[in-house]
């Protein structure tokens, strides 16, 4: 059976892009704004892996999610991956203030995405 993963990302060309590149061995959800990642995660508790979260996105940035997820405790459960245009040293430092497993800025390759969501399953597979 194949395991859900989610994409939180404004982008559709991203979101396709992440899609089409794991579609063969993953089930992926995708959200357009923090917004709809925390209510496809409410949704789908028991479905999803993990979580690609870009941090620039409308009506709920990244940051609003990560601190969900703080709240809530969240990180054991569904580890996360920001993935952002933004690598300011300001946005990475305050991004790894989180339990985030890892941090892909854009433009990333296929292997970069496969990569970092198989680091963030096995991370999963062995808090089990």
């Amino acid at each position: 059976m194949k395991k859900t993963i989610l994409v939180a990302d404004d982008s559709m060309i991203i979101r396709n892009i992440i899609e089409n590149t794991v579609s063969d061995e993953y089930i992926v959800l995708k959200a357009t704004n923090g917004k709809e990642a925390i209510d496809l995660i409410n949704q789908h508790k028991d479905e999803i892996s993990c979580l690609l979260l870009d941090l620039k996105m409308p009506e709920f940035d990244g940051f609003v999610v990560l601190d969900y997820f703080k709240m809530n405790d969240l990180f054991k459960k569904y580890p996360v991956s920001i993935i952002s245009g933004d690598n300011t040293k300001e946005t990475i430092e305050k991004a790894f203030t989180y339990d985030i497993v890892d941090m892909l800025n854009k433009p990333f390759s296929a292997d970069n995405i496969k990569n970092i969501i198989n680091k963030m399953i096995s991370q999963k597979d062995s808090t089990i």
